[in-house]
């Protein structure tokens, strides 16, 4: 099974839910799904089933994720986990600068950076998340904030085939209040021509994922949206019903 760069991509965020009977909703979304090969389907539960959902969709169609790692490989960091824990259980992507571990955790730029950069070094795929606070979005200063993001967030070993973008605006998150349309539109071209200002190969741009209280309801037009690649779940990643609802619309 191979992650297909020409394909939308939907990413199912779990966040801090499921136990070891939640591999049922594997089996139920399965079923669900009529369309499996027309998109990047990823699931990220926490970190003590990964293992178990990574045996469970092998070869599915869909790839397992993990919603944070280290920037270390291995040592002395108690409870930390690294990207090679999370490769050697046969994930293949993960989550980094999530707004919710970022806030938690007071990580800066330089760290998720460092966190992008080791899982390079252990061949998962990082969605880079960037996004802005209702602060900084009611002061004007969103572009400039989310752009500073990008430039000291991103590797140099950041191509199209290797890294994921996700803008998820914080104010969003969890809250029931999708950006509107207009927001969408401006922050992802924003997005793009910092992109473009940071690559010489134009080929190596990644694609930039929504995510911000993303359901089935919403879904159809934040994907029509130019240069959006797909979209990051939340909640409604959790019920097989709406999830596979989302995923369909492809």
């Amino acid at each position: 099974m191979t992650f297909n760069t020409d394909l939308p991509i939907i990413a199912g965020n779990w966040k801090m839910n499921g136990l070891n009977q939640s591999k049922k909703e594997i089996g139920s979304l399965l079923k669900k799904i009529t369309n499996i090969s027309k998109s990047n389907v990823i699931l990220f539960p926490p970190f003590t089933i990964i293992e178990t959902f990574a045996k469970l969709t092998e070869n599915s169609g869909i790839f397992i994720g993990a919603q944070d790692c280290h920037h270390e490989d291995y040592g002395a960091y108690t409870s930390a986990i690294s990207a090679s824990m999370i490769s050697d259980v046969n994930a293949k992507f993960v989550i980094v600068g999530h707004s919710e571990t970022r806030t938690a955790n007071n990580y800066t730029n330089n760290i998720i950076r460092l966190k992008a950069e080791a899982a390079h070094r252990n061949n998962l795929i990082p969605i880079v998340c960037v996004g802005e606070s209702d602060l900084h979005r009611k002061s004007g200063d969103q572009f400039n904030f989310v752009k500073a993001q990008l430039e000291e967030s991103l590797p140099q070993s950041t191509t199209r085939d290797n890294t994921i973008i996700a803008y998820e605006p914080i104010w969003a998150i969890g809250t029931g209040n999708t950006a509107a349309t207009k927001d969408i539109v401006e922050m992802v071209n924003c997005i793009f021509s910092k992109l473009n200002s940071m690559k010489s190969n134009k080929k190596d741009i990644p694609r930039c994922l929504y995510g911000g209280s993303v359901n089935p309801s919403n879904s159809r037009d934040i994907l029509s949206i130019e240069n959006i690649g797909g979209l990051l779940v939340g909640g409604a990643s959790l019920d097989s019903s709406q999830f596979s609802e989302i995923i369909n619309l492809i």
